[in-house]
């Protein structure tokens, strides 16, 4: 079982911590020294997205990434992984975050990726497509700013002849309508301890991740 847990948080590993291609250090540095009590808030990397330390909506923080060109939340639990942001100018971004709620047993990693360009809808979720190994038909529907598109995948992980472990992936794709700006999202989560149960395919898992991809506001 101990290989088993090894087996997945390489996987985990490897998805968070990647090239690195950062150009600046960011410009929304927390200033006071009385800082909340959260992980996004005391980890210096991940507070330099951060809009401020007051919570935008319970359990979450408003961040803007270095292209500037949207926001969105992060939970106030997570941690931005440094090895995996990339940026291009500001036309291109990806980043990660994961968090750990103990509570409930669970590990969750969110991966993006941002385009701005001509072919951002096609090339954007060809790409989302191959990350997440999603090979299905998505749902779609929008509202007046943006078009969403959403599948789920449930893959599985583990050594030759041991148990495997499912890993829950819901995948969003964000494309504003009143410019060339999208963003892909793939929300993975599984059972931190996989010896222990844990409910990590329910409704409410479901709508925390709608709650993060309808926070993406994209700038006009």
């Amino acid at each position: 079982m101990k290989r088993l847990q090894m087996t997945i948080l390489i996987v985990f590993t490897i998805l968070i911590v990647g090239c690195t291609g950062m150009e600046k250090s960011g410009d929304n540095e927390e200033t006071t020294t009385d800082l909340p009590d959260k992980i996004a808030a005391q980890d210096e990397f991940t507070r330099t997205f951060l809009v401020s330390t007051d919570e935008v909506s319970a359990g979450h923080y408003a961040f803007k990434t270095w292209t500037e060109a949207y926001t969105m939340w992060i939970p106030v639990d997570a941690k931005l992984s440094k090895g995996f942001y990339e940026k291009r100018e500001k036309h291109w971004e990806r980043f990660s975050y994961a968090w750990l709620d103990n509570e409930e047993n669970l590990s969750y990693g969110l991966f993006a990726q941002f385009e701005d360009r001509p072919d951002s809808e096609e090339i954007g979720l060809e790409h989302l497509s191959d990350f997440s190994k999603f090979e299905g038909e998505y749902s779609k529907k929008e509202d007046k700013n943006n078009i969403y598109y959403y599948g789920k995948r449930i893959s599985e992980v583990g050594e030759e002849g041991e148990e495997k472990i499912p890993v829950y992936s819901h995948i969003g794709f964000i494309k504003h309508k009143n410019s060339d700006k999208a963003l892909g999202i793939l929300f993975d989560h599984h059972c931190s301890d996989w010896t222990t149960n844990c409910n990590a395919d329910t409704k409410s898992i479901k709508d925390h991740f709608w709650g993060l991809v309808k926070s993406v506001k994209f700038e006009d």
